[in-house]
């Protein structure tokens, strides 16, 4: 006996319509749009899709906004590996057995301030002639 739709998965229930492009393209958004996603506030994974772009997380009851298939924008990307990195600097640090300063202690760092340069006075018309 055959065990399905190896294949077509999801986008089984339209046989031979519309493409094959249009199907495996709405076989992925359909695969990632169906698991749960992770909360950004809660990071638990309850989130799921309400309508198109807006998410609600069943966890934490967090409603919002982000792309219409994922959570995840370009922005959201950037900021997670951002956060990723930082992990794994630590882990490897901890491994070595040294400290890295986190990115809060890095913010409240004082920034060493720049020399105060005091402008020179400029020579007027009725000094140069004395």
């Amino acid at each position: 006996m055959s065990r399905g739709t190896k294949k077509v998965g999801m986008t089984g229930k339209y046989g031979p319509r519309y493409g094959v492009k249009i199907r495996k393209r709405i076989k992925s958004v359909s695969r990632h749009r169906a698991r749960p996603q992770r909360c950004p506030e809660c990071n638990h994974d309850a989130v799921k899709r309400v309508s198109s772009g807006v998410w609600h997380c069943r966890h934490c009851d967090l409603k919002f906004a982000a792309s219409a298939y994922s959570i995840r924008t370009r922005s959201y990307k950037k900021d997670e590996a951002k956060v990723e990195t930082d992990r794994f600097l630590a882990e490897d640090s901890e491994d070595m057995g040294e400290e890295v300063p986190t990115e809060e202690e890095t913010l409240k760092e004082p920034k060493p301030e720049a020399p105060v340069v005091k402008p020179t006075p400029e020579p007027t018309a009725d000094s140069e002639g004395e």
